[in-house]
């Protein structure tokens, strides 16, 4: 491997400077997202020649996987775990690689489903993987119900990533007694995601949440399963002690919370070409987001009316979505979700620097918290 970031040992080529933490924590990502991708691809390679040992069409499922991994993405997840490693005390760079592709393929799978769930059309900037294998029903004029045909195999391919996930994870180069505690760490994290999605799935059809509830949604949803369970993971395969775990989690659940309410503030008031997805679904599909509760909470009664008849409305037009995000800045409901974002982030801040951590794992976590707190 060449030009490592500083975060792995034994490299100068790129040096944490205090001031910039959050263009070194993209350094970092840009870095690690190669090498992973260069990994993920020879994985898939073999699965492909695999496949097609039992028929060419199977392997359209492992084509599929890899086109929707290498379309986009940042690798938040797995860089997580490589640094939960690397703060950890541990020195088998290319064992962890090869180990942090499990929740990559666990994140691949959960986005499948979750496409179906929302009933999205594109991901990244590029089709959902039921609308991919609709494409493919129409190029192979297969009979039938297209859509149907879509939902089925976007499933299968799900699930398919899935099994990889666990497969990974299962032969990665580490001693059994660490893959075994490393085990019972990601079935709690794939537990955990799914009732947090569930819950809010569940909120998508309750009249109102609160901002507690909410919170809560994100606890499971995306800060357990982004970033403790991930460095949980790292911990666990460096053989850490359970104090360090401890200490992750007190970082992890805050800037967890943080990351996904600056993606639902995006969600809204965003740029289309860098959320790859239109930047009004939330609105029109009626998201319980922190600043849409908080919308609600402060909002006059000719607002909320607003409100009422909006949030939600699928067919809404331009001009009233943009009446939405009016309300959500003249409520100071914008401006109350950035700034706990900022808290958050800064309670994760001093979780990590108060910990007796290796520093150049420690560092990332740092670099991390710093390029949120310098994104909104």
């Amino acid at each position: 491997m060449q030009e490592i970031p500083q975060i792995a040992p034994y490299s100068s080529d790129l040096v944490f400077r205090e001031e910039s933490l959050g263009e070194e924590a993209e350094k970092l990502l840009s870095w690690f997202k190669k090498e992973i991708d260069h990994h993920i691809l020879i994985f898939l390679k073999e699965k492909e020649g695999q496949a097609n040992e039992i028929s060419k069409e199977a392997a359209d499922l492992v084509k599929e996987v890899e086109r929707f991994i290498l379309q986009g993405g940042k690798r938040v997840r797995p860089a997580f775990l490589y640094s939960g490693y690397i703060a950890s005390g541990g020195m088998a760079h290319d064992a962890a690689l090869y180990a942090s592709m499990c929740v990559e393929f666990l994140h691949t799978f959960a986005l499948m489903h979750d496409d179906i769930i929302d009933r999205s059309n594109t991901r990244r900037g590029a089709l959902t993987t039921h609308k991919s294998f609709e494409g493919l029903f129409s190029k192979r004029r297969l009979l039938g119900n297209k859509v149907q045909f879509g939902l089925s195999a976007a499933i299968l391919a799900g699930d398919l990533s899935y099994s990889f996930a666990e497969e990974i994870l299962s032969t990665a180069p580490f001693p059994q007694e660490r893959i075994k505690r490393a085990r019972h760490v990601f079935d709690q994290m794939k537990f955990q995601v799914i009732s947090g999605e569930y819950l809010d799935v569940l909120g998508g059809y309750r009249r109102s949440l609160s901002e507690e509830e909410i919170l809560n949604i994100l606890e499971y949803k995306t800060a357990k399963y982004t970033v403790e369970r991930p460095l949980h993971l790292g911990a666990t395969l460096a053989g850490a002690e359970v104090h360090i775990l401890e200490t992750f989690t007190a970082y992890a659940i805050p800037l967890g919370q943080a990351f996904q309410l600056q993606d639902d503030i995006f969600g809204v008031f965003g740029d289309k070409e860098k959320m790859g997805k239109p930047i009004d679904s939330d609105i029109r599909e009626g998201k319980k987001t922190v600043l849409i509760a908080k919308a609600y909470e402060w909002a006059r009664p000719d607002q909320k009316k607003v409100l009422k008849k909006l949030v939600g409305a699928s067919h809404a037009n331009k001009e009233e979505i943009n009446e939405v995000r009016d309300i959500i800045y003249k409520t100071g409901a914008y401006d109350y979700a950035v700034s706990l974002s900022h808290r958050l982030i800064e309670q994760a801040v001093k979780a990590a620097e108060s910990a007796k951590l290796n520093e150049r794992g420690k560092e990332y976590l740092l670099a991390a918290a710093d390029y949120l707190l310098n994104r909104v």
